[in-house]
């Protein structure tokens, strides 16, 4: 996939390296997102990509590798200190006939997936999420055929590659799926969702989410060596590569609602981001150790240092009761990563972080009332200050959506939160900043994590960062010219010198 969540990060970086070592700053550019398969909407599993293996003897395995795939399966195993048991079939495939393995067919669909469909659509403009007449089958196979550029089935452990010339952006790609052929060889990555995945409880869906961000960010991280081994020049034609691939994903899925897109890239950025921070507490091994103890939570997505510092769990909710006569179609851990994106479509993306930053644990449940969508999600916050302050915000979420359509009430330590469909025809009100909030909680694990390279404690370092978040827009904190005695003084509070 070829978008960009968070911009580019490298004046903060350079900042705070000239500000915190004398050291020179090292360069840290984001590169463009090259996707793998993703995981697309649970109303479209049954038709979509299959991509977990099944049958015991499995599938079969080139007797040796392709020989244009040769030096990259050669940086794969070199960078991620693994071995392929085996070679595996790589595809190079011309735009149709790649769209068509990711893309779905629409007489494909049963009435009741017809009407499944229309109940995940009623349940996002519950939460805001998309508004309008959205038909998701439509925006999904949109978003998948022109977003996705490779992938590696788990299925019949095949690399499918969109493109038949071998350019910079296309070598990126090989780089990418083929670190997911070794994952899936050294950690039986099927094997493990599908375990996740038959496991039908709240803990058990956000573990799922976990540890897919942290498959994609492992990818994601040795892709980043591949491009900064690469000479000036040859780095310089990848980025231009991308750069016109994100620019024309950009113009063709302007009419994708920007929650999807976000959605679609959230584990990518997330885990790599994870994994950078993994890294640089407990080197290389840190990486292995996660992939036997991913995480359990969106929590620690968001924010890594609270998987790797403060090793936080999570509160135990039970499921939401639902109204008599009513059963839910969907149902699980709603996460961290979900309230940012909801309270970002109404709220300044600064407090959207401020609220999820609580987060101890929920659950909920989407049904259909009277032919209706609606979601009920029970919320813990870490502290009962935590639990206010997320009260607050959705008490001002509900304020300025739809009148009478959502609510909140706070029973004992818990709040309670109920939204049902606006309909297709409620006044729009989301700001289309999901993006916008998923960068601003990136931003700010980078610049911790480039405060404590520079020296700081982590506890200052995060500090540190969240000040910088919240007391500059990334446009401020990406100016050359960013006043840095401002900058010196929202980081002196966290200091912790006599």
């Amino acid at each position: 996939m070829v978008t960009d969540v968070h911009g580019a990060l490298t004046r903060q970086a350079e900042l705070l390296d000239a500000l915190l070592t004398p050291e020179p700053p090292p360069r840290r550019r984001w590169p463009y997102v090259a996707v793998a398969l993703a995981v697309i909407a649970a109303a479209l599993a049954a038709v979509g990509v299959a991509h977990y293996r099944s049958g015991p003897q499995g599938p079969p395995h080139p007797s040796k590798w392709d020989p244009r795939v040769q030096k990259y399966v050669d940086f794969v195993e070199k960078k991620r200190e693994l071995t392929f048991k085996h070679p595996v079939f790589v595809d190079f495939l011309s735009d149709a006939p790649f769209e068509k393995q990711v893309t779905a067919d629409r007489d494909e669909l049963s009435d009741d997936d017809l009407e499944q469909l229309d109940e995940y659509a009623g349940m996002m403009r519950a939460l805001g999420l998309v508004e309008g007449d959205v038909d998701l089958f439509d925006k999904q196979n949109e978003l998948q055929g022109k977003g996705i550029i490779g992938f590696y089935s788990y299925q019949d452990e095949r690399l499918r590659i969109r493109g038949t010339e071998i350019t910079p952006a296309v070598e990126s790609t090989i780089v990418h799926e083929l670190t997911h052929a070794l994952q899936d060889q050294n950690f039986d990555l099927g094997q493990r969702f599908t375990e996740l995945d038959k496991a039908d409880d709240a803990a058990a869906s956000a573990a799922s989410e976990g540890f897919h961000a942290l498959v994609e960010g492992d990818a994601r991280r040795i892709e980043g060596l591949w491009r900064n081994h690469l000479s000036d020049k040859d780095r310089a034609a990848l980025d231009k590569e991308q750069k016109k691939g994100q620019q024309g994903f950009e113009k063709d899925a302007k009419d994708i609602p920007e929650a999807m897109v976000t959605m679609l890239a959230a584990p990518y950025e997330l885990g790599q981001a994870l994994l950078d921070v993994a890294v640089q507490q407990g080197g290389d091994v840190a990486v292995d150790n996660l992939f036997r103890s991913p995480p359990r939570t969106e929590e620690q997505q968001l924010d890594p240092w609270t998987l790797v510092a403060d090793h936080q769990g999570l509160l135990s909710v039970p499921a939401p009761e639902l109204p008599a006569g009513t059963k839910s179609f969907d149902d699980g851990a709603f996460g961290s990563v979900g309230w940012l994106l909801v309270l970002s479509e109404r709220l300044s993306t600064p407090q959207a972080l401020t609220a999820v930053d609580g987060w101890g644990g929920d659950s909920y449940a989407a049904y259909q009332q009277d032919g209706v969508s609606c979601v009920t999600i029970d919320y813990r916050g870490d502290t009962p200050e935590d639990l206010a302050q997320m009260h607050s915000a959705l008490q001002r979420w509900v304020a300025r959506g739809p009148k009478g359509s959502a609510e909140v009430a706070k029973e004992d330590q818990t709040l309670v939160f109920h939204s049902c469909d606006p309909g297709k025809d409620a006044a729009k009100v989301a700001s289309g900043r999901s993006k916008d909030a998923l960068g601003l909680a990136i931003t700010r694990t980078y610049l911790s994590l480039q405060m404590v390279k520079a020296g700081l404690e982590v506890q200052v370092a995060r500090c540190g960062a969240d000040r910088l978040v919240r007391e500059f827009t990334p446009a401020q904190l990406n100016d050359p010219h960013i006043d840095q005695q401002r900058v010196l003084r929202a980081v002196l509070p966290c200091r912790t010198d006599d």
